[in-house]
């Protein structure tokens, strides 16, 4: 195939997928803007300083961050929010009050203030982005309003329903107040009663201590006596504490001496052994050696030649003085007899002076119990002394008590007239108490009837409408909704581009499908076979590639091929018999069904002129057509739609045609006649 061929294949394939460019690559940018806000930037300046340990401007912006909608800048002040907000860093701003906390805990008082959230959003940045965000901040302040007033109406209803209780705890007083006062009663009965006894007994409690004061005195002068005896004693003990202290140096020295003596019995023993031992050595080797001398003397008269040798005679000699010398054993005897006498001397004298340093051990024991001595007397002569002080002070008080003591007496007598008295007005309190803790009663009966409307008035005030929302035909995303409307569009665009490529090939490289073609018949056909390609084309990969579900395959297909042809049948017309007026009218025919097909807004919301000329666009029957296919097939909706097109279609094709025969048998006539 040569490169010709293959640009024109290229060519055709390009004009197939022209509106799939145009339809794929929209949509997928926008097929579900509202789940994709959470790279939209919102700065939150959060200025509540809270109420106690409450801050309801951290709980607004945590349940932002809880919905995860868009991306949270936290700063610190407006200033910096507001920069961010000119360069375009953020699309909007929201700033919580200082007072946030206490202006919205202060809707429970009679002083309440309404809180002020500042939302400032970007418009000049994108509008839509504006609207996008109002709503969700929108959302979130009537939660927070529900929330606002269901805390209040709980508050509220709590304080409230707090009241029967608080006149229980009233009415428990009161019924308190009542036992309390006829115990009142008795106990001023009895203290009557008392006062009474009080009078005539306390006579005896004065003579008593009377005498208490006469004996402290005499306390006192025994205690002085005490005391010095006390001080003589000390002393004494102190001058045997001062003999005794040297006693423990003595205890010491004598324990040191033990411990020598301990070390020169082992040494003694140690060296009577080693002396022993030694003289073992010696015995044994003097028999050796008198058993040598007897062998070398028998040698000698064996051989008397030997003894001319002047060194093994010297030698025989040496041997014999040393022989002579071993066999003195009375000296060994000796020494041994001594080293045994030592042994027992230095054993003796160890456990002597143990003894001596056991005897010693209870001169310490002497010489601290002396000073414990003195220390317990020092304390003695010390108690003595605090207690003559305190007898003193005890002689000092009674002194004071006996002098009141009289007087005391003289108030006894004016107390026994006061019970009385109280006695009389205890017993018209009891009346009016009664008549109070019945009231009180009655009261929290009645209360707590007309509180048992409040039961749930929370919940209801923070929710007191419920719209229960029944979708007909719902449509799942953004992409959904408006894909009927770009697909419209991206075949009008396939079908216009189609021509504009084909038909007016300036090098006329389409022989079949250019202005010159021989067969308009055939030429037509092809087109209508592109544009039935564009349309399953489009149809698929749009649904491959965005993933949507349809309602009925076979109508998501067929409205997609049934819109590609009547779009090509209006366009072939246009640009084929009006030319460039054609072309122009092309144009001008999208931009007017871009606005009145009711795409994007509903029509109602459209200028009259566009709501007039809307029943007479094509584009709004195919947009309904693929609505049915795509979110909910209505038999009688599907129906009138494809009948109304399939007319539209029909029209054209059929003017199409007739010009086309008309215009052929005017050139056939005109070639005729001029042959």
């Amino acid at each position: 195939m040569d490169k010709k061929k293959i640009m024109k294949v290229i060519i055709i394939v390009a004009v197939i997928i022209i509106p799939v460019l145009y339809s794929f690559f929209y949509l997928k940018a926008f097929w579900d803007p509202y789940g994709n806000l959470h790279d939209m930037k919102i700065a939150i300046v959060n200025l509540d300083e809270g109420e106690g340990e409450e801050n309801l401007g951290n709980e607004l912006v945590d349940k932002l961050k809880e919905k995860d909608t868009m991306t949270l800048s936290i700063l610190n002040n407006s200033d910096e929010a507001q920069e961010g907000l000119v360069n375009q860093d953020y699309y909007a701003t929201i700033t919580i009050p200082k007072n946030f906390t206490k202006d919205l805990n202060s809707a429970e008082n009679s002083d309440r203030k309404v809180t002020t959230i500042t939302y400032s959003p970007n418009q000049k940045d994108n509008y839509l982005a504006s609207q996008i965000i109002n709503k969700v901040v929108t959302t979130v302040e009537t939660e927070l309003r529900s929330e606002v007033s269901e805390k209040v109406v709980a508050k509220l209803t709590d304080k409230l329903e707090e009241v029967p209780d608080k006149m229980q705890e009233i009415s428990d007083g009161a019924k308190q107040i009542q036992d309390g006062t006829s115990q009142l009663e008795n106990g001023l009965q009895e203290l009557s009663e008392g006062t009474s006894n009080l009078s005539t007994n306390y006579e005896k409690f004065d003579s008593g201590i009377e005498s208490a004061y006469n004996g402290s005195a005499e306390l006192t002068n025994g205690l002085n006596t005490l005391n010095a005896g006390a001080e003589k004693i000390y002393e004494g003990t102190s001058k045997l504490a001062e003999g005794t202290q040297n006693l423990s140096s003595l205890t010491q020295g004598v324990s040191t001496l033990s411990t020598g003596a301990t070390n020169l019995n082992s040494g003694v023993s140690a060296y009577v052994d080693g002396v022993n031992q030694a003289i073992s050595s010696i015995t044994s080797m003097t028999k050796q050696m008198q058993t040598l001398g007897g062998n070398l003397q028998a040698y000698v008269k064996a051989h008397p030649e030997a003894m001319q040798d002047t060194n093994f005679a010297s030698a025989i000699g040496q041997l014999q003085t040393i022989s002579n010398a071993s066999s003195n054993t009375k000296s060994l005897a000796t020494l041994q007899s001594k080293g045994t006498e030592l042994k027992q001397g230095a054993s003796n004298l160890n456990t002597g002076i143990k003894t001596l340093a056991s005897s010693t051990s209870s001169l310490s024991t002497l010489s601290s119990s002396v000073q414990t001595l003195n220390s317990g007397m020092l304390e003695l002569k010390q108690g003595i002394t605090s207690a003559k002080t305190g007898s003193e002070t005890l002689q000092a008080g009674l002194q004071e008590l006996n002098t009141n003591s009289k007087i005391i007496k003289t108030g006894t007598s004016q107390l026994n007239d006061g019970a009385k008295q109280a006695l009389t007005g205890s017993q018209t309190l009891l009346d009016g108490v009664n008549t109070f803790n019945t009231e009180i009663d009655n009261g929290i009966q009645d209360t707590k009837e007309q509180l048992k409307n409040l039961d749930g008035l929370a919940e209801y005030t923070a929710a007191p409408v419920k719209i229960e929302e029944t979708d007909y035909a719902q449509v799942n995303s953004y992409g959904v909704g408006f894909a009927p409307y770009f697909m419209s569009i991206s075949l009008w665009v396939g079908a216009l581009i189609m021509m504009i490529v084909f038909y007016y090939d300036p090098e006329d490289r389409f022989k079949l499908l250019g202005r010159n073609a021989k067969n308009k018949y055939l030429r037509s056909g092809i087109y209508f076979v592109i544009a039935v390609a564009q349309g399953i084309v489009l149809g698929f990969i749009l649904k491959a590639g965005l993933g949507f579900s349809v309602t009925n395959m076979g109508l998501y297909y067929g409205s997609c091929i049934l819109t590609s042809v009547v779009f090509f049948s209006i366009l072939q017309f246009l640009v084929i018999k009006l030319g460039d007026v054609g072309k122009f009218l092309g144009i001008l025919f999208l931009v007017l069904q871009l606005a009145a097909s009711g795409g994007t807004f509903p029509i109602e919301t459209v200028p009259s002129f566009f709501q007039a000329i809307y029943k007479f666009m094509p584009m709004n029957y195919t947009i309904r057509l693929m609505k049915e296919a795509l979110i909910k097939v209505d038999s009688g909706m599907v129906a009138s739609n494809v009948g109304i097109l399939v007319g539209i279609s029909v029209v054209f094709i059929a003017i199409t045609l007739i010009v086309d025969y008309i215009k052929t048998n005017y050139i056939d006539k005109k070639k005729n006649a001029n042959e």
